[in-house]
């Protein structure tokens, strides 16, 4: 059996998946019915676990989201499967979404940060609205480990 991480070593280990990834899997509840909807966004997770990303004002995300902010999150190192499965790590980030307005004193610097992963990611965000999942919390599965490293951040 894996030995238990740290908080400090699973939010370390989550960003080095996360920042070999440009994109993530936002689930959300579809606003008209209460199902789940799945989508692709481009993102860039924070030290402090928050998950940033940008839509348009029109995709069914950006409604459901409106209508229920409380999302998961979800980033992989699906091309691993290809060469060595047992490498396959994913995490998940579940809390709630929320629209960063333009004249929000922390706007720039987290657009910022989006552009210093991706610059079209930024650049497609400017041009819509910019997101911010504030984590409750992390859950790090590591290859074919059976323990889920969790990382609970509280209520958001």
């Amino acid at each position: 059996m894996a030995a238990p991480l740290s908080r400090e070593e699973i939010l370390a280990y989550a960003h080095g998946v996360a920042d070999a990834q440009l994109g993530g899997t936002l689930a959300t509840t579809h606003s008209e019915d209460g199902t789940p909807y799945v989508t692709f966004v481009l993102f860039h997770l924070r030290d402090d676990g928050k998950v940033l990303f940008g839509s348009g004002a029109g995709p069914q995300h950006t409604r459901n989201m409106a209508a229920t902010p409380e999302v998961s999150f979800l980033v992989d190192n699906r091309e691993a499967i290809k060469t060595d499965w047992t490498t396959f790590d994913r995490v998940v980030i579940e809390g709630a979404a929320a629209r960063i307005e333009k004249d929000d004193p922390g706007y720039e610097g987290y657009l910022g940060e989006l552009g210093g992963k991706n610059a079209m990611a930024a650049q497609f965000t400017a041009q819509g609205q910019l997101f911010c999942i504030t984590p409750r919390r992390l859950i790090l599965m590591k290859g074919l480990e059976p323990v889920r490293h969790i990382v609970d951040f509280g209520p958001g």
